[in-house]
Order: structure tokens, then sequence, then C-alpha cells
């Protein structure tokens, strides 16, 4: 079989298997991050979208006047430990008592939003609240699970790019191959001469991690 050339195309479907793996992994670790919870969470809804300091006004202003929400998205922002800006979104279906926000411009406001220090201080009966501040806590551990995909993707680039062609690669590295598409593994030729002096490509890599996450994300996707 004819040597296997890393090419653009070759990168690009080894970005799409990493990818792949992990969206295995967050589905298998947070598989209700995405769902909509049927909740009556309007006052929660209705505390983010109105303010604290103007929801009070639902009580005066007549229903009639208002637009009905039955099913919308809450979000709170906020930083992680290391500081970065995070936003998670939960959506909630069945509310009976939201309604959106009359403003000056054509549109009437509809987005509910917290911030993370607003959201804890709360009374913890709302409704909703618990259920968004899980949410919160599962898009961290979604963010942790994105860092290390992201090296991971970084370090395997990192190795294919110091390698003459794929088949080189499969020798310095075997365990390359659980990033690699069907249709590439089938044309390597496992034929290949020896590359001893080439061998400190590879200690430059974690191979053992990187390993070990692919055999977790199969797992992942197996299950």
């Amino acid at each position: 079989m004819a040597t296997v050339y890393i090419t653009k195309e070759l990168i690009t479907r080894v970005k799409t298997k990493i990818n792949s793996m992990r969206r295995s992994e967050r589905n298998s670790d947070l598989p209700n991050i995405d769902k909509t919870i049927p909740l009556d969470a309007s006052v929660l809804f209705n505390t983010g979208c109105w303010g604290a300091e103007h929801v009070h006004l639902l009580n005066v202003i007549p229903d009639t006047w208002l637009i009905p929400v039955t099913e919308s998205s809450v979000k709170v922002v906020g930083k992680t430990d290391d500081g970065r800006e995070l936003t998670a979104f939960l959506r909630f279906s069945g509310m009976q008592r939201a309604r959106q926000r009359p403003t000056p411009e054509y549109w009437n406001k509809s987005d509910s939003k917290f911030t993370l220090s607003q959201l804890r201080e709360l009374p913890p009966e709302m409704l909703g609240r618990a259920e968004l501040l899980q949410r919160w806590d599962e898009c961290l551990v979604e963010l942790v699970i994105n860092d290390r995909w992201d090296k991971i993707e970084n370090d395997i680039l990192e190795f294919l790019d110091k390698c003459k062609s794929l088949n080189e690669a499969v020798k310095l590295f075997p365990g390359v191959c659980m990033y690699l598409l069907d249709e590439d593994i089938e044309r390597l030729d496992r034929k290949i001469e020896r590359t001893a002096q080439r061998k400190q490509i590879v200690n430059e890599v974690d191979t053992e991690g990187l390993t070990a996450a692919a055999i977790a994300a199969k797992l992942a996707e197996a299950s």
C-alpha cells in the first residue's frame, strides 16, 4: 500500500474524529445538559426578565396588557475559579404566569438573566433556582471536558505536524489510530522502515494520556 501523507484533508478528518469523541464524553457525563425542564418557573423567569426592582409591577399592570411566556430559557452569567466568563442556559416549559416586560422599543423584553451572585441570593424555595444552579455546575464540568479535549487536539495535531507521513506517526505512536477515521487506517502502509532516529518526536507527546482519553471516549460512546 502507498504511503499515506498527512494532508489538510486528513487533519480535518482527525479534528472531526476528536470532536466526535468529545461529544461522546460530554453526552455520557452530562446527559441532561441540553434538556428542557418541565417546571413552572414563572417567578424565576419574571425576576430575571423584569429585574428584582421592577417585578412588583406585574401586580399592578393588567394581565391583558402583557404577553405570556410558556416556554423560555433563563441564563446565569458568572466567572469560573480561574476568572473566565461563563454563561449557562436552562430552558423551562409549562410556565403559567411568566410575562414579557414592556419596553420603550417596538419589541418587549423576553429574555431572563441573572448573575451568579444574584441567583444564589434568591430564596432557595423559588422554583427553578436549584435547577439553574445545577445547570451552572454542569456547564463547569463541560468546560473542563472541553479544555481537556482542546489540549488533546492540540497535542495530536502538533505530533502529526512533526511526522513525515501517517505511516511514521503510527509507527512512533500506535495509539494515534484511535484518533483516525476507518478510511485512513485502511490506507496505512504497515511496512514502515525503521525510524529509531526520529523516536524523540513521540517522547514529546503524552501518549499515555492521549490513549487513555481515546479509550474513555470509546467506552462513553458504547454506553
